[in-house]
């Protein structure tokens, strides 16, 4: 009799251990399923911050080209507008150079005319202003003719053999910071028989 309750025994217990390992399998399949939500909102979650970050980090790159952009087009601004003001100025100082040159032409014999020193001190300390903000002149007397920094006014045969070399210069030209902000105005010096191109 005790064979059999030993027996009976192991089998409540094999059937015990069968509905334990059922009940094991289902808490593990339930266990691996909250695994899988929880990773799964964790990879939505992760892919979410991921995209915050890349929209920030796109956002700031925005941001920075959008800030040398306006600074650059700032620069640009004022260069254009103090190459509008120095091109009001020109005529000044192109009649500032006439007066000086005809005053040195009419050479007073007695002392010098102290206002015709305070014009040249003026125009001195007017160019070099301009200098100073970007104003550079063109040198044209005895170079070569640039038909993209002189405008030729006269063209005058000449019997040195210089062939297209500018001769006199009758208004100065002027770049302002490396760009043409206005065309000297020359005469060119030619040679009569000379065959062209």
């Amino acid at each position: 009799m005790c064979e059999k309750e030993n027996n009976n025994n192991d089998i409540e217990i094999k059937v015990l251990n069968e509905e334990e390992m059922e009940n094991n399998q289902e808490n593990n399949s339930i266990d691996n399923k909250a695994i899988q939500n929880e990773s799964t909102e964790e990879s939505t979650s992760l892919r979410a911050e991921n995209n915050y970050l890349e929209q920030l980090q796109r956002l700031r790159a925005e941001f920075a080209n959008y800030k040398k952009r306006l600074e650059r087009e700032r620069y640009e601004l004022s260069d254009y507008l103090k190459s509008e003001l120095v091109s009001t100025l020109l005529p000044i100082l192109d009649d500032l150079e006439r007066l000086l040159y005809h005053s040195n032409s009419d050479q007073i014999i007695y002392e010098p005319n102290e206002p015709v020193l305070g014009i040249q001190l003026i125009y001195q300390n007017l160019l070099e202003i301009l200098k100073k903000e970007g104003l550079k002149p063109i040198e044209s007397i005895g170079q070569k003719f640039n038909p993209t920094v002189h405008e030729a006014l006269l063209i005058d045969p000449s019997s040195n053999g210089e062939y297209e070399i500018v001769a006199e210069e009758w208004r100065k030209g002027y770049f302002f910071k490396g760009r043409l902000l206005r065309p000297a105005q020359v005469k060119v010096a030619k040679i009569e028989n000379a065959v062209e191109n």
